[in-house]
Parts: structure tokens; sequence; C-alpha cells
């Protein structure tokens, strides 16, 4: 049996996994939006690979976090 907290934490973690996904979307188009090649490039190694393994990195830690939740039953 599941307990109401397991289920709200679930459901938070969900929602922080959407909206790092929404967040790493608007990054990479923020990306493509500079006006130039060489701005874009800039743009993706100064604020895109940076933010990407953050992103990243926190969304495997979510994901590892909830199946921590669930694997203590």
């Amino acid at each position: 049996m599941t307990s109401l907290p397991q289920i709200a934490l679930t459901l938070l973690g969900l929602l922080f996994c959407v909206g790092d996904v929404a967040a790493l979307g608007l990054v990479l188009t923020w990306q493509e939006r500079a006006p130039t090649p060489a701005a874009r490039r800039q743009r993706l190694v100064r604020g895109v690979l940076p933010a990407t393994v953050v992103l990243l990195g926190l969304l495997l830690l979510a994901f590892t976090q909830l199946m921590l939740l669930w694997s203590r039953q």
C-alpha cells in the first residue's frame, strides 16, 4: 500500500522533471535564435553546454530519487 506522502513526492518529482525538460528546450531555443553563426557557437559554448550538463544531472538525480522512493516497499 502506498502512502499519501509517497504519491505527493512522486508527483512533485515528475513535475520537476517536466520543468527540467522545458528549461532544456528553452535553453536550446535561445541558442538557435542567435542572429549569426558565430553568436550561436558562442552561446553554445558559454551557455548551452554548461546548462545542459547541470539540467541533465538534475534530471538524473530526480529519476534516481524517485526510483529509490519506490524501491523501499
